[in-house]
């Protein structure tokens, strides 16, 4: 996306929520759309501006979940992308913005990290 290449992150956004409300208005969701959302998230959780990270998720989510169904794989996955920004955002707050270095691990490694020990818990009852 040349908006955020340029570093113009708002207008990026701005981009960025059009389409996802043109995938939402034709139900088709374009790979690239989501991928330019999810980069510009991980860019904002990079300078600890989770509410614009949190913004951005919620937003695929909405479209995914319109779109695909609440059980499709997509959908859990932009589940977990919300609720991992939210523990980022809890654990920034909590530790002070520049004390938490540890807070740039990949989403997906995080959301493997909560996730497993859920399985192994269920799956023991």
């Amino acid at each position: 996306m040349t908006a955020r290449k340029q570093g113009n992150h708002s207008r990026a956004a701005r981009i960025i929520k059009d389409a996802l409300r043109e995938a939402e208005e034709y139900r088709e969701i374009n790979p690239g759309t989501v991928a330019a959302a999810h980069a510009l998230a991980e860019h904002y959780i990079g300078q600890y501006r989770f509410v614009e990270a949190e913004l951005l998720y919620r937003a695929v989510l909405e479209v995914r979940e319109k779109v695909l169904g609440s059980l499709h794989n997509d959908v859990i996955d932009s589940l977990k992308k919300v609720a991992i920004v939210q523990i980022m955002a809890f654990r920034s707050e909590a530790l002070g913005r520049h004390d938490a270095p540890t807070l740039s691990w990949a989403p997906d490694s995080m959301a493997t990290a909560f996730y497993e020990p859920a399985v192994l818990c269920e799956s023991r009852v």
